[in-house]
C-alpha cells in the first residue's frame, strides 16, 4: 500500500534526505498559528492567518513519521517568501517517550484537538484542524506501536 501525500506535505518533505531503507508511514500538517480553545483567540489566529496568507506568506508545521525516526518541518514565509525559513528536527525513534492526544471544547461548539510528542529532551504540541476524533485515535495507535516496538535504551 502506498501513502499518498498532500501537495504541502510532499514540498515540505522534499528538502528532507531519506535514508537508505527508510519509508514514510505517516504524515499529518498542523495549524501554525494557534494552539488552544479561547474563542478570541481562536478569532484573532484567523485574522493572522488571513493577513499572512493575504501578504503572500504562510505558517505550515508537518510532522512526518518514518520506520526510522520522527520529522519535525516547519515552514514559514513572510511577504511573497522575502523572509522565509525552513526548520527540520529529526527524533529517533527511541528517544520517544510518550505521544498524546487531547480534544477541548469550549462553549460547547469550539473544538481543539492536539496532538504531543515528547522525546528525552522535548516536547512538542501542534493542533490538528482537520482531524476527527478517529484519526486521534489512529495517531494514539501509531505511536504507542513505534514506541512499543522501540524501547528506549
Amino acid at each position: 500500500m502506498t501513502l499518498q501525500l498532500s501537495p504541502k506535505i510532499q514540498e515540505a518533505i522534499n528538502n528532507v534526505q531519506l535514508l537508505q531503507g527508510e519509508q514514510i508511514d505517516y504524515a499529518i500538517q498542523a495549524d501554525g498559528f494557534f494552539l488552544g480553545t479561547n474563542p478570541a483567540a481562536k478569532a484573532i489566529a484567523k485574522i493572522q492567518a488571513f493577513m499572512t496568507k493575504l501578504t503572500g506568506g504562510h505558517i505550515r508545521i508537518f510532522l512526518v513519521l518514518t520506520n526510522k525516526r520522527v520529522i519535525l518541518v516547519e515552514s514559514t514565509a513572510k511577504m511573497c517568501g522575502c523572509t522565509a525559513t525552513k526548520n527540520v528536527h529529526t527524533i529517533g525513534i527511541k528517544s520517544i517517550v510518550e505521544a498524546g492526544s487531547a480534544k477541548e471544547t469550549q462553549m460547547c461548539c469550539f473544538h481543539t484537538r492536539m496532538i504531543h510528542i515528547e522525546s528525552f529532551t522535548q516536547k512538542y504540541s501542534m493542533v490538528v484542524k482537520q482531524f476527527s476524533d478517529q484519526e486521534l485515535r489512529e495517531f494514539i495507535s501509531r505511536m504507542s506501536m513505534l514506541i512499543l516496538m522501540n524501547p528506549a535504551i
